[in-house]
């Protein structure tokens, strides 16, 4: 569809309906505007209308308003007020065709939208639609939030100081010493005691819990981490909201985790416990039957493992429970008393195995605080126990904003991180092959709308999730194992990662896809496990760092015969019309 004809096209619908209506020297419907006959005065201002509006066109602010006002002109041209709805629009239509299969007026809409002659009400209907869908993509000509803008401005710097830090080759993370990627807390933050950031991520049963701490803060000063907000499964927003200053400054902190974390996963009591004391002298030798374990009464963490509906306090002031075997039978183990309990949530039973009776001490709250020697546990036969997740990514960002007492908000740092539950792969000189990496990205962004001349009309900020793939592709695979000539993969794209993070999903107007793509490509350096590269959204030069973690060497036989399970990293890139900083991770 030509735009240019479609936009003043329309006027000349509503100039000869008018004209019409008024004796102008034409058929068609008698038009009414509010209530009241047309005049020649609204006739001329749509023809002058009609006269300047290619070139109004040309421009962006020319487009919205020519797409705005040939909507009116349509209802104007059907005697409609300025306000009518579709269904006005659609009625006011079939009317007119009910009338006169062949009035005027319809005819000239089927042109104007480049339909058919024998398109139906609902055809034009459409056509219409998608006349006013064009008018609410098009940009805004003026910013209705200026301090909005203001703001934008701050974060575009802080992403701008982060990129820069980003190029000097910092490591992903906390490196904690002010350095080139400081990650959680910022430049000021120290990697250990006092004033260090820590984030811990669990997941049981019941659901996740992220957490980011300061050490030596508290509650009570109201300086720690709170969680804000859960933006998806996988993510969460966490504040530090500090005091207001003297001179009615308020400083907050926002960190946003993503995490893969899965629930835990029920597995054999065995699998996760060595059974390795017997419980009766029916097989003790030559070896032990593992048939429980022994509790290590020596060991806090274990005896909190430690659960039975038995062990209460005893009566009066007894804090002691005493389960002893038959004295005259001491090597008949399979006389002594049993209790019901669980242990680390396995089902079984306690039993004292030892020489002397075994006691279990506890607290006024009925918590277990000691446990003597000889108590064993016998986990049933179908017994599980639940293991937590220990393999699991996290990434996102970390943020610094002051608000003025005038309600103005300035974003002083920007940092972006990102790192893996288990360790990183390390020299991955013996990996070879290639391999496909998928997963997420998140970050903050700055979106902004530029008039025909290129200025700035307005800004806007926020957070983004985004999808992220990238293929790695490491040492050379031999056809031949005996001809080291005989690589299969090209020498150029040995030890490199290339990859897209694409599909932005931003903070504002739910969920507003802006249609970013940034293109990573960059070498792997194989002696650490790590590589860096360009990340090119398509205006400047962006850059990238990324981490492969998981075992190379799943045998430990010194060979590395498996590719890394998971690849980390952060990135900065630039578009015609935005920034972003953020954090990725995928898997295999």
């Amino acid at each position: 569809m030509n735009m240019k004809r479609l936009l003043w096209g329309f006027i000349l619908i509503a100039a000869t309906a008018l004209l019409a209506g008024c004796g102008g020297g034409g058929g068609g419907t008698s038009l009414m505007v509010g209530g009241e006959r047309a005049t020649q005065d609204l006739i001329d201002a749509l023809q002058q209308d009609r006269d300047d509006q290619e070139t109004r066109a040309n421009t962006a602010e020319g487009q919205r308003n020519a797409a705005h006002m040939t909507l009116g002109a349509i209802r104007t041209a059907l005697g409609l007020m300025a306000d009518a709805d579709q269904a006005a629009i659609e009625t006011a239509i079939t009317n007119l065709m009910n009338r006169d299969p062949e009035d005027a007026i319809v005819a000239q809409l089927r042109t104007q939208l480049e339909l058919d002659a024998d398109a139906t009400p609902a055809m034009i209907m459409a056509a219409i639609q998608g006349l006013q869908d064009m008018a609410a993509m098009l940009p805004p000509t003026e910013d209705d939030n200026p301090a909005a803008t203001t703001a934008a401005g701050t974060k575009r710097m802080a992403i701008a100081t982060e990129a820069a830090q980003a190029a000097t080759g910092g490591t992903v993370g906390q490196d904690g010493d002010g350095g080139a990627d400081a990650g959680l807390g910022g430049s000021a933050a120290p990697a250990a005691d006092a004033g260090s950031y820590t984030l811990a991520i669990e997941r049981d049963r019941a659901g996740k819990t992220v957490t980011v701490t300061v050490e030596g803060a508290t509650d009570a000063d109201d300086v720690n981490f709170v969680q804000a907000g859960v933006i998806d499964a996988q993510t969460t927003m966490h504040t530090r909201t500090m005091d207001a200053e003297s001179d009615g400054n308020v400083m907050e902190e926002v960190a946003m985790v993503t995490t893969d974390i899965e629930g835990p996963t029920a597995t054999a009591f065995s699998m996760v416990h060595t059974l390795d004391t017997s419980t009766d002298t029916t097989n003790d030798t030559p070896d032990a039957t593992n048939e429980a374990i022994a509790v290590d009464q020596t060991d806090a963490d274990i005896v909190a493992l430690v659960m039975s509906a038995a062990f209460v306090p005893g009566a009066g002031d007894s804090t002691q429970l005493r389960f002893a075997f038959d004295d005259a039978a001491t090597t008949d183990m399979d006389e002594a008393d049993e209790v019901m309990g669980t242990y680390d949530g396995g089902m079984g039973t306690y039993r004292c195995n030892a020489a002397a009776a075994c006691t279990v001490t506890l607290d006024s709250d009925g918590m277990i605080t000691a446990m003597s020697d000889g108590w064993v546990f016998i986990p049933a036969s179908d017994a599980s126990v639940d293991v937590a997740d220990g393999d699991y990514l996290h990434y996102g960002f970390w943020l610094k904003r002051t608000t003025d007492s005038d309600g103005a908000v300035t974003y002083n740092e920007v940092e972006t991180f990102a790192g893996s539950s288990v360790p990183v792969s390390g020299d991955l000189g013996a990996v070879t092959g290639r391999a496909t990496y998928n997963g997420g990205a998140t970050g903050v962004y700055v979106r902004n709308v530029t008039g025909q001349d290129g200025a700035e009309i307005l800004a806007r900020s926020g957070h983004f999730r985004a999808d992220a793939e990238l293929r790695a592709t490491f040492g050379q695979v031999l056809a031949d194992p005996t001809d080291t000539t005989s690589g299969t993969i090209a020498p150029n794209m040995l030890n490199t990662l290339r990859g897209t993070i694409d599909n932005f999903r931003l903070s504002d107007n739910s969920d507003l896809r802006p249609g970013w793509s940034v293109a990573l490509e960059g070498d792997i350096t194989a002696g650490t496990g790590t590589a860096s590269g360009t990340a090119e959204g398509g205006m400047g030069d962006g850059s990238f760092t990324a981490t492969f973690h998981g075992s190379t060497d799943p045998d430990a036989d010194g060979t590395a015969d498996t590719q890394p399970g998971s690849v980390v990293g952060e990135f900065n890139a630039g578009f015609s019309n935005g920034s972003v900083a953020g954090a990725f991770g995928a898997r295999k």
